[in-house]
């Protein structure tokens, strides 16, 4: 922490052509192969408005700028923005956690606190302008980070049950937990594992399939399908009681991704996982990568 504090520090805002760039830092969610994301305040001193149209960055594969907005069922959803993010005359624009944003996906190497990604920005009037952000992924949101009310939670900050999976691609965040609980006593730790996950996410509309489960100690990997959608969900067993820590797709297959949401055995997790999903076919894993980005349910108690 004390690394990346000092490098982001170290970095002055940056001006170009009456756009000026502070406040950014980075977050990824895993090693290579995985995703992240940048956060930055666009200030534009010019009387004329402007637009950041494009990104680039060799740190991943793609790079495109995203937001968050509700579906007609009230669940946030993630998107690309392909129009970019307008700037008003002597006006600011914030690119924050659970609303615009920089979206990396596919990283080409780790990133890790104080770390720095060279960001190419794209300006509709003013053209490119380059700039370094500091990973920092201890970092809390600021003070106009949206709300659980806004994102389809209810006043407790929990799930309402039903909430459809594949629906929620990379669009919640970390502090929502679980709203049903079903008894699993007297289950196998598979089958717990299996009615914990349709408690919060079957319903007659939309019923969920969960298979393979892979358990090893107090973890478990799932992969899940709803409809034409599919998934990966990482549990943790905390009192005795399953609880979903989160979901995503392609990360989850990672062990250096486990490790850093608390598994423990991350490589042994990882192995028969993988080993157990591939057995399925490569449909099954094709489905179950479909799942764009990450969605934290809970925060680990490994952590």
């Amino acid at each position: 922490m004390a690394a990346a504090t000092a490098a982001f520090l170290s970095f002055p805002a940056f001006a170009h052509d009456g756009v000026r760039i502070t406040e950014a830092y980075a977050r990824s969610m895993g090693g290579v192969g995985a995703s992240g994301a940048i956060f930055f305040l666009m200030e534009n001193h010019a009387m004329e408005d402007d637009r950041l149209i494009a990104v680039a960055s060799d740190v991943a594969q793609k790079v495109e700028l995203h937001t968050h907005k509700a579906g007609d069922d009230g669940v946030m959803q993630m998107m690309h923005v392909p129009e970019g993010f307008p700037i008003a005359a002597m006006e600011s624009h914030a690119l924050e956690r659970g609303g615009d944003h920089v979206m990396l996906m596919g990283l080409t190497r780790d990133l890790k606190d104080g770390d720095v990604i060279t960001l190419t920005l794209t300006f509709e009037r003013t053209g490119d302008q380059v700039i370094e952000v500091p990973v920092d992924n201890a970092r809390k949101p600021g003070a106009k980070a949206h709300d659980m009310g806004a994102m389809g939670g209810t006043a407790d900050g929990t799930m309402p049950k039903g909430h459809n999976m594949g629906a929620m691609d990379g669009t919640m965040h970390k502090g929502h937990n679980m709203a049903a609980m079903p008894d699993t006593s007297g289950l196998s730790d598979s089958d717990a594992v299996i009615a914990t996950l349709k408690a919060q996410f079957d319903t007659p509309e939309n019923p969920l399939t969960v298979d393979p489960v892979v358990v090893d100690g107090d973890h478990a990997l799932a992969s899940w399908a709803q409809g034409d959608k599919g998934g990966r969900a990482l549990l943790e067993r905390r009192d005795g009681v399953w609880q979903v820590i989160l979901c995503g797709g392609p990360d989850l297959r990672m062990p250096a991704f486990l490790a850093q949401h608390g598994v423990t055995a991350a490589e042994t997790l990882s192995q028969m996982f993988n080993a157990a999903e591939d057995g399925l076919g490569a449909e099954k894993v094709a489905l179950s990568s479909s799942f764009e980005g990450v969605v934290m349910i809970t925060e680990p108690a490994s952590e």
